[in-house]
């Protein structure tokens, strides 16, 4: 054992998750992190009033204060927020974690929130127990140590008026939302990472993802709207490590492809991620085209702004960094070209060009209009497999999120690794880039569109001696496209779900 303290049980939450939580001292969590190591195999026990030992897991934390959480209903009596009398007597209670016996200790409070004992024996049992007045109303909770000029202990506790606002500040108490969309820590607020999951959350930070709430990682909950979420077939490529990624799709999309149609998708469609510092930024799919610029030495990619844009900023990101994917081996760093974030349009070129590489002529006055039946095609930001999804492309733009209005749409269904990737007919011509808004169907801009706003603009600018990328001024009018992705969020379905909730079914209405 490391540490011991006590803890005060507070009211019960309204997640469907039955939970049962105590308010303690922040001292506990100091010693948490004080002997964490490599291992990282620390737990919380907790010894309840009936002698029975059960896990608790730290969470939510400030300077004074944590939040321990037990899972299920336990018989304890929760803290009672009355307003307590002041007074001068005080009685300090406090829990022996080895015996589970209640201690006590007499005392007078003073101003600034400290009380004296008795007796000058240091206890740190009572830190995180509770400070009773003489008729036994709680008065607050006992955080921290500390002595006077003249050495004289004392114990620094927390009223319960302010604990109340803390816990309330915390999301404890009267929560305003239970859901985890757009959840981030309230100020002055931080979070433990739970025992086994450092290299989780190392990952997690690296990719740039929110960081989860409390308990959800313990719990298996999952985060949405990444970009390592696959969509469709998956296309291995040859010397695919990882066991046959298409197992377990009921539509096979890639046997219905001509098999030099696989071919040149597998060589001109590539995935691309940006970065600010280590920590990415975005994720997304690019597909290799040929460039009508005079020059043309590097080769270029087509893909989304939104690789170096976020979507209420009407400028781009200059300190990001490009790395271009194409497998088995091919990493490249990329270097922004052109962009036009009216039509979430971007051109990157690779600083050392890639081999075997089957360039799209979009430029071509051989123009296609969409087939019946057309392909999304993306591809996967970790392993590099293709994937794949067919559809129709829809009359109209009814249930569009995006507010551009050359969008069409398909009823191929992608996720945001897909947004940049191409959207083909079953012979291999190209119709459009894809993007992502998080409904049925998916928004594309056509191939016309695209090569209209890119005929602007001629020879790349790393190949006429300029290193900034350059805007295509296509001069329309002041109304802005607005290009929102949709955010990364933690869900888990029984933490974030009040109990007393019942979804709508919708049945058939009777005539």
């Amino acid at each position: 054992m490391l540490f011991a303290c006590s803890g005060i049980p507070l009211p019960d939450g309204t997640t469907r998750e039955h939970l049962t939580r105590f308010v303690t001292s922040a001292a506990l969590v100091r010693v948490f992190d004080e002997k964490r190591n490599r291992d990282d195999k620390l737990r919380v026990a907790v010894r309840l009033p009936n002698n029975r030992i059960t896990d608790g897991f730290l969470g939510l934390y400030d300077h004074d204060i944590a939040i321990v959480t037990c899972f299920g209903l336990i018989e304890v009596r929760p803290i009672s927020f009355k307003a307590c009398p002041d007074g001068i007597q005080a009685l300090v209670a406090g829990r022996a974690f080895e015996s589970g016996n209640l201690m006590a200790m007499d005392g007078f409070v003073r101003c600034n929130n400290t009380w004296v004992p008795d007796s000058q024996d240091i206890s740190k049992a009572v830190l995180g127990g509770p400070l009773l007045g003489k008729d036994k109303g709680f008065i607050g909770m006992n955080f921290s140590i500390c002595h006077d000029d003249d050495g004289t202990l004392t114990y620094a506790f927390l009223p319960t008026k302010l604990l109340r606002k803390r816990l309330e500040h915390f999301g404890i108490l009267n929560p305003k939302h239970l859901h985890f969309r757009g959840y981030s820590l309230p100020k002055g607020v931080s979070s433990i990472i739970p025992s086994g999951f450092m290299k989780t959350i190392y990952r997690l930070k690296s990719y740039g993802y929110p960081m989860p709430p409390p308990l959800v990682l313990e719990l298996n909950g999952e985060l949405l709207n990444h970009f390592e979420e696959r969509f469709g077939e998956l296309l291995a490529w040859k010397g695919y490590p990882y066991g046959d990624p298409a197992k377990s799709c009921r539509n096979r999309v890639w046997y219905q492809l001509p098999k030099e149609v696989v071919t040149n998708i597998s060589r001109r469609v590539v995935s691309l991620a940006s970065f600010n510092g280590f920590v990415r930024f975005f994720a997304c799919t690019g597909l290799i085209i040929k460039w009508h610029g005079s020059k043309a030495t590097r080769t270029v990619i087509l893909t989304s702004a939104s690789l170096v844009n976020r979507c209420n900023d009407d400028k781009i990101d200059s300190n990001l960094t490009i790395e271009v994917f194409l497998p088995p081996n091919q990493r490249c760093c990329g270097t922004l070209e052109f962009y036009n974030l009216n039509y979430n349009i971007a051109i990157v070129s690779l600083k050392k060009n890639f081999n075997a590489v089957r360039l799209e002529d979009i430029f071509s006055k051989t123009v296609q209009e969409p087939s019946e039946k057309v392909v999304a095609i993306g591809r996967d930001t970790r392993l590099g497999p293709l994937m794949a999804t067919i559809g129709n492309v829809k009359r109209g733009k009814k249930g569009c999120k995006l507010d551009c209005k050359d969008l069409k749409l398909s009823t191929c269904k992608i996720k945001k690794a897909g947004i940049g990737g191409p959207l083909i007919n079953f012979d291999g011509s190209f119709v459009g880039m894809n993007f992502y808004d998080g409904s049925e169907a998916t928004p594309f801009l056509p191939r016309h569109k695209i090569v209209e706003v890119l005929s602007r603009v001629n020879d790349l600018p790393s190949e006429s001696g300029c290193n900034n990328p350059m805007p295509i001024d296509i001069g329309e009018g002041t109304k802005k496209n607005r290009w929102p992705v949709p955010e990364p969020y933690w869900y888990h379905g029984s933490l974030d779900v009040d109990r007393s909730y019942v979804p709508k079914c919708i049945g058939r209405r009777l005539q």
